[in-house]
Formats: structure tokens, C-alpha cells, sequence
């Protein structure tokens, strides 16, 4: 008997796996957890088996718990010239381009395999047979290559040809290794590899990754051609479970992703700072002012105080509050996926691979994660990680309880805008009262480096008056700002409503 629910993630078919597990009678969390599996087939570059995330649940009148299967650095290190470590040059929209890192040296402990193992251990119904099923088929059957997810592949095509496994997984029919091209738009993709994969891990459970005939073909490829990943460094890994970050709003409250992830804090920051700001009427000078006040804001403190949990102390969000007051007017692989059901099941998760490390597990099909290669991941300078830690990330799966019922499960992939994005969508439900749908498509502002970044649809007038008059004004919307995928339940009404985000190739739907 079906589930009444709705999911929104950044794929169709990832969207589809957790709609299909809900009509088969499957909850929020079986749901979640298909969705998870989908998309790091039909997703291949943000989500990965062999890459991380968080997945943010509230089960039907419990507390949230943040289940952290984020990657850990490795237990030990090598000498630097033992590394394959190269540098790639990744070229988005404009021309625009960004330096990663490939080769096993960039490799991370991953974590996404224990997550969906933990989550289902703790919050599945179904057998984990049938939620990894729309996965599988995927895989074996061929997943047609989105205009987005071509565009995200092109943009890292250094990565994905980095080997000769890569090239033939993710390449151009005809291509050669010296031309290498990735695979068409509306193509099909097939990956058997990974199919075959997904099979022996339905079996023999997260296991067979960290022990068993996957973790030995990772660990002997990393001994023998540059990597940091030991068999000791498998056995260890460990999801961990959080209590989440709780942050009052004007009309209700946020449950936000807590250290050592830095995103939930710093979205937390500027929450906090908004909640007795006079924010005006979105779009207008007074909102202007504010919003990208309090986004320079959060970018200085996260700059001189990291993501200390400290900063959301009511003294010190004061101080800054008081620095904004009301004064005289004047682009890294991450997807998310919500799903909500009728029992106000809640499920928030984000999933990165990195930009991916252009290696794989030999034979498996799954891509590795390049965190230790990310410069936003390694502040203290490539290398100098301390080891058996978990990474950082701006990673920021959420939940909204609003007073009137509603009850919103929502993230944003998007690398450090993550923490702008999210902070304006929540100040969308919150302050501004807008539709789900309102919220995520209204025009939105990032601040870094000294710029601000504003999308189309606010008055060009009331942009000249700003503080901030180092501006780009960009021409379109971007999926530099994000994509927030939220899914909703109002618990008194029993309404369900879903929305994705354009930006990031939004999909939703609603089990009715």
C-alpha cells in the first residue's frame, strides 16, 4: 500500500527511485535511501560510492538526528613524491576556470556506503534489495545523459579522462586517449561495472567495502600507484550521529547541519543576525541593504573565526548585529535530495564526490572522491591535513518546523555558496512567508571575496544605492547560486508539496 509523500532532488531519475519506493509502500527513509543509490549512478559526478555526505532525519515524533558519512582523512601519510597527485584545470560557464587535484593522493576516506548502511540499519523498512533495484537497472540498463549532467561533466573532463578506466566509463563512443570527449547529451549511459557492484554490496552489506573484495581492490591500487587508502583506514571508518544545530526563527525553527561541518553554523550565523533585523519587503532597498550586509557579514567571521560553534553565542551574533543595525539606506560537486511522507517522516540529504579524483576502484565502477585535493578542504595547504579526522564541509541538509504545521525538509548543493543560499531560502519561508516554490526560484545574492554576486530579477536602481558597490550582476541564473531542493508537509493540514530547483536541474513529485 502506498505512502503518501513527496520527494525533490536534483535528477529525474534520482527523484523517481524515491517516488516509486513511497507508491511501493517504503517511508521517507527507504525513500531517501533509493534516491541516495540513484544518484550516484544517474548523478555520477556529484554522488558517488565512493565519496560522502549528511542525511538530516526526523523521524515521526522524535528528535532530529544528523547522520555525519562524510569523509575522514587517512590514518597515516607518505612521502609527497610517493603521490599521484596532478593538477587539472576545470573550465565552467564564461570560460571561468578553477584548479583541482586528481590521482589517488587526492583520494579520501569515503563514507557514502556506510551512510546508506547506517541509515537503513537504523530507519529502512524495506530490504535493502528492493531500494538499490531502480539503482541497479540504472546502471545496467543505461541512464540517458542529461543537458545538465553533460555540462557538469564537461566542466571536469580533465578528471574524467584522467585514465584509462575513466575514459572508458565516462567517454565519447570513439573517442582516444588523446582526444578524449565525454560521453553525448541524451545519450545512454551504461555503466555494468558499477551495476555488478551494486549487486555484490545489496549482498553482502557495507562489509564487503570496508573489508571485503572492494576495500582490497582500493587498498592494493592506492599501495601501488600513489595513494594514501589503507585496509586500517577501511576497518576504522565510522558514520557518526549528531545532534543537529537548533536556531529560533521568527515563525519557527531551523535545524541546521553542526561542526565539524562549517555550513550549518555559518547559515546558522546569519539567521540569527536576520531574526531582529528589520529585513523591509524582499526586493526592496531595505531587504537589499540588509541581506547583502549580512552576507559580507558571515564571509568576515568566517574568515577570522572559521566555523567556530562560538559564533552563534548571543553575545557575539549582538556585536555584529549591531555593525549592520539599520543603517541609512543608501562555483565543487554536491547534489541534494528531500523527501518527506505522511507521517512527518522527515529526510534532508547533501552527497558529494568532490570534482572526483579521475580514478576508481579497479574493476568496480565507482569513481573516488578528490576531497584531499579540494583547496576549500585543505586551508593549512595540501598535505598538511591532520589525519583521522573528519573533513569540513559546506555541506548543509536542514529542516524548517514552521508554528503554522509546515514542516520542510530542504539543502543546496553549490560548494561555499551553500551557506548564502541556504540562509536566504530559510529567510524566504520565515520572514518573507513565500511558497515553497517562491522560495527557492526568488533571485538570490552571494558575497566572497570582496565581491557581491546578485542574479537577475532585483531593481537595478536600488543595486546602485547598495554598500556594497562591488557587484556582478550576473545575466541569467546560475547554478553558482546553488540549488535548493526542498520537499514539505503541513502536519495539520496533511498537505504535501514539493519543489526543485532550475538552477541544479530540479525534479519533484508528490504521492497523492
Amino acid at each position: 500500500m502506498k505512502i503518501r509523500g513527496a520527494v525533490a532532488a536534483g535528477h529525474i531519475e534520482t527523484a523517481r527511485a524515491a517516488r516509486d519506493v513511497l507508491e511501493a509502500g517504503g517511508t521517507a527513509f527507504d525513500a531517501i535511501i533509493a534516491a541516495m543509490w540513484a544518484a550516484c549512478v544517474a548523478e555520477p559526478v556529484l554522488a558517488s560510492l565512493g565519496g560522502g555526505g549528511f542525511l538530516m532525519a526526523r523521524p515521526a515524533g522524535k528528535p532530529p538526528q544528523l547522520y555525519d558519512f562524510f569523509v575522514e582523512t587517512p590514518l597515516a601519510k607518505r612521502p609527497a613524491e610517493q603521490l599521484e597527485f596532478e593538477s587539472c584545470i576545470a573550465t565552467f560557464a564564461g570560460g571561468v576556470q578553477q584548479e583541482f587535484h586528481g590521482g589517488y593522493g587526492a583520494v579520501a576516506t569515503p563514507g557514502m556506503v556506510a551512510g546508506l548502511f547506517a541509515v537503513h540499519r537504523d530507519l529502512g523498512r524495506l530490504p535493502m534489495g528492493d531500494l538499490a533495484m531502480s539503482a541497479r537497472n540504472l546502471a545496467r540498463d543505461g541512464v540517458v545523459v542529461d543537458p545538465f549532467q553533460h555540462y557538469v561533466m564537461n566542466i571536469v573532463t580533465p578528471l574524467l579522462g584522467f585514465c584509462d578506466e575513466t575514459r572508458k566509463t565516462y567517454g565519447k563512443a570513439g573517442h582516444t586517449s588523446t582526444d578524449f570527449t565525454v560521453i553525448s547529451a541524451n545519450a545512454r549511459h551504461h555503466q555494468p561495472q558499477l551495476a555488478a557492484s551494486i549487486d555484490e554490496l545489496v549482498q553482502h552489506g557495507a562489509e564487503s567495502f570496508y573489508r571485503g573484495d572492494l576495500a582490497t581492490a582500493l587498498v592494493v591500487a592506492c599501495a601501488q600507484s600513489g595513494g594514501y587508502i589503507t585496509a586500517d583506514d577501511l576497518a576504522k571508518y565510522r558514520v557518526l550521529i549528531r545532534d543537529p544545530l537548533l536556531v529560533r526563527g521568527r515563525q519557527g525553527k531551523f535545524v541546521l547541519n553542526p561542526p565539524p561541518a562549517s555550513g550549518g553554523v555559518l547559515a546558522g550565523f546569519g539567521l540569527k543576525l536576520a531574526r531582529d533585523i528589520d529585513l523591509g519587503e524582499f526586493g526592496d532597498a531595505r531587504h537589499l541593504d540588509a541581506v547583502s550586509a549580512i552576507l559580507k557579514t558571515t564571509s568576515v567571521v568566517r574568515g577570522e573565526f572559521g566555523a567556530a560553534p562560538s559564533i552563534l553565542g548571543d553575545e557575539f551574533c549582538e556585536g555584529y548585529r549591531n555593525l549592520i543595525g539599520d543603517r541609512p539606506l543608501t562555483q565543487n560537486g554536491t547534489t541534494h535530495i528531500s523527501v518527506v511522507d505522511e507521517f512527518g517522516n522527515l529526510a534532508s540529504v547533501t552527497l558529494s564526490n568532490g570534482s572526483t579524483s579521475g580514478r576508481m576502484i579497479p574493476q568496480s565502477g565507482i569513481l573516488l572522491n578528490n576531497m584531499l585535493g579540494e583547496a576549500d578542504l585543505s586551508p593549512e595547504g595540501f598535505h598538511n591535513w591532520p589525519c583521522g579526522v573528519r573533513m569540513t564541509s559546506m555541506m548543509t541538509p536542514a529542516l524548517y518546523l514552521a508554528n503554522d504545521g509546515a514542516l520542510v525538509a530542504l539543502g543546496s548543493g553549490g560548494s561555499n555558496r551553500i551557506r548564502s543560499t541556504m540562509m536566504q531560502v530559510l529567510l524566504n519561508l520565515d520572514v518573507f512567508g513565500m511558497s515553497l516554490e517562491n522560495a527557492i526560484a526568488a533571485p538570490r545574492m552571494h558575497f566572497d571575496d570582496d565581491l557581491l554576486s546578485i542574479e537577475p530579477g532585483f531593481d537595478a536602481a536600488l543595486l546602485d544605492q547598495l554598500h556594497l558597490n562591488e557587484q556582478h550582476r550576473w545575466q541569467e541564473s546560475d547554478m553558482f547560486f546553488g540549488g535548493v531542493h526542498a520537499a514539505s508537509l503541513n502536519s495539520f493540514a496533511g498537505r504535501l508539496d514539493a519543489a526543485g530547483d532550475a538552477r541544479r536541474n530540479g525534479h519533484c513529485f508528490i504521492v497523492d
